[in-house]
């Protein structure tokens, strides 16, 4: 459609160039490169998952045998949010800002505003999907990481390695604590440990270990349930990989929240949990690949410390939808796409009414962690 903002375009170009604020490194750094034009709000995209086998021994013969059966699965995402702002001005207002020789600049940093609100709202939905659908975690809670070296980024690379994340891209997204922490390091601020004395003057991280280091506004403390005294199965063991457990009846209160960091006893691997509980004789889950030993009957399970999480993870373990909204013709509503510097397209409307006009600015989204074993949260 042409373009129906003729005389706001070079305003909404200003604003579109001038709408970086907060830090969004979780957006950055996952998928968004799905082909999302037809899915709506409410509708599935399935994300196939191949599943590994057990190797057996070849043996040669004169017939060829059939091959092992396979079930195959797959993860559903969604488009889960469809988010505006909106203003409005009567004409008396609007002629007063005319007056003023402040109508456009008073649009120009209106737009900036809430296309601001919907990027930092898409980002903590982006957060909390990760943390939910994290593996396992390291790290103390409540202790911010990177106060003295890097060695937390080796803790959370090496958990990545175990669990089969090929690191190919990895992404470590932390907040504004663990960032400080990071550039108060020796290793960054001497350029003879650095190799260069980029980061120091530039004010950015470069890649340390594999990954590319971003920061995240938008990272907050996630706070624990009030689980305790909970217990695993009382007459089935979880075998090593297992994802679930029904809990005991025989001892369990309070809530299990998603997110919350679990352990069982004698098991020193801190998994993260990823539905909630209620009470006793419920399914508890955990991210694939699932415990890494046989967990005995009636284990305790230890609820976590509430925690300010930085997530370590490879880029195609995260996948994202974004787009505008779908929105039919209108004669009274007018309509224009306008983008930001990070990449992210919003709809604009203008819509005629009684005595004023209102606008609108939307953007819809959906994120899913498809391979939590390719994603780690370091605990701080």
């Amino acid at each position: 459609m042409p373009n129906i903002f003729e005389s706001l375009a070079p305003i909404l170009f200003s604003a579109a160039q001038e709408v970086s604020v907060e830090d969004t490194g979780a957006l950055q750094s996952i998928s968004l490169n799905l082909d999302d034009k037809r899915v709506a709000k409410g509708d599935l995209l399935k994300i196939p998952i191949a599943a590994g086998g057990t190797p057996v021994e070849f043996v040669p013969g004169n017939v060829t045998p059939q091959g092992d059966s396979d079930t195959a699965s797959s993860v559903d995402v969604q488009i889960t949010a469809s988010m505006k702002r909106s203003w409005h001005l009567t004409g008396e207002e609007r002629r007063s800002l005319e007056n003023a020789g402040t109508d456009k600049e008073w649009i120009r940093l209106k737009v900036l505003q809430e296309m601001r609100s919907l990027r930092n709202a898409a980002e903590s939905d982006c957060i909390d999907a990760i943390v939910k659908g994290a593996s396992r975690a390291i790290g103390t809670a409540g202790t911010t990481p990177f106060s003295s070296s890097l060695d937390d980024l080796i803790g959370v690379r090496k958990i990545l390695k175990e669990n089969g994340c090929p690191l190919s891209d990895a992404q470590f997204v932390c907040d504004s604590g663990a960032e400080a922490n990071l550039f108060k390091l020796s290793t960054i601020q001497q350029a003879y440990a650095a190799g260069s004395d980029e980061e120091r003057r530039k004010g950015i991280l470069l890649p340390q270990f594999g990954f590319r280091i971003m920061a995240s506004a938008q990272i907050s403390e996630h706070t624990k349930g009030s689980g305790a005294n909970y217990l695993t199965n009382a007459t089935t063991p979880m075998a090593k990989g297992a994802t679930s457990t029904i809990l005991s009846g025989a001892s369990g209160t309070g809530t299990i929240k998603e997110g919350d960091i679990l352990s069982f006893e004698g098991d020193q691997s801190l998994y993260v949990s990823h539905n909630e509980v209620t009470a006793a004789m419920q399914m508890l889950a955990i991210g694939q690949p699932g415990v890494r030993k046989t967990i005995p009957v009636s284990t305790p399970i230890t609820i976590g410390e509430s925690y300010t999480p930085c997530l370590a993870f490879d880029r195609g373990a995260v996948v994202g939808i974004m787009r505008p909204p779908a929105m039919p013709d209108n004669p009274t509503m007018q309509q224009a796409l306008i983008s930001d510097m990070r990449g992210l397209t919003y709809l604009l409307l203008e819509i005629a009414q009684y005595g004023q006009i209102t606008w609108e600015i939307h953007l819809a989204w959906g994120f899913k962690v498809v391979m939590s074993e390719h994603v780690v949260l370091l605990l701080g």
